[in-house]
C-alpha cells in the first residue's frame, strides 16, 4: 500500500506504538459512507485546534482498496484524490491496488457496500470494529477506547 506521497505503508507493522484509527472502502459504494467519517475523526482526532483532539494522538489512515475490475480506474483516481486532497493530509490516505479475498476474510468484511472502521491498539491488534456511515456514539466509544 502507498500513502498519496509515495511512501509505503504496512499496516500494523508501520503503525505499532500509537493507537491507530483505520478506515476502509473497497467499493464505490462504500466510498460515500466512508467520507461521512472523514470530518468528524479529523475534528475528534487530528485538528490541532480542537481541544479533544490534544487529548489523542493516535495514527490514522483511510484505505481505499483499488480490486477486481476497480483496479484499471486506480491510476486516474489517484490523480484525483491527490488533486483533491490537502497537503497535510497526503500521509493519512492510502490506496491499495490488487487482490481482496485474503483481507476481506482476514478483516471479515463481508459487505462490499459498507466502509469498515477499525481500532489498532498500540500493539497493532484490532480491538475495535465498525461498518457504514458515520455514528457519534461509535466516535465516543473509539475515543474512550484510546484515550491515554
Amino acid at each position: 500500500m502507498l500513502d498519496l506521497n509515495d511512501e509505503a505503508l504496512t499496516i500494523p507493522n508501520d503503525i505499532k506504538g500509537k493507537f491507530s484509527l483505520i478506515d476502509v472502502a473497497f467499493s464505490e459504494d462504500a466510498q460515500e459512507d466512508l467520507y461521512s467519517w472523514s470530518q468528524p475523526v479529523f475534528s475528534e482526532f487530528m485538528d490541532d485546534n480542537n481541544l479533544s483532539s490534544l487529548v489523542y494522538d493516535p495514527h490514522v489512515h483511510l484505505i481505499l482498496m483499488f480490486t477486481g475490475v476497480n483496479q484499471v480506474a486506480y491510476n486516474k483516481a489517484k490523480e484525483q484524490i491527490i488533486a483533491g486532497t490537502d497537503e497535510s493530509l497526503k500521509d493519512n490516505i492510502v490506496l491499495f491496488k490488487g487482490a481482496m479475498e485474503d483481507y476481506r476474510k482476514t478483516l471479515k468484511m463481508k459487505d462490499r457496500k459498507k466502509p469498515y472502521f477499525f481500532v489498532l491498539n498500540k500493539s497493532g491488534k484490532i480491538i475495535y470494529v465498525a461498518s457504514g456511515r458515520y455514528s457519534a456514539q461509535v466516535l465516543k466509544e473509539v475515543g474512550e477506547l484510546i484515550e491515554d
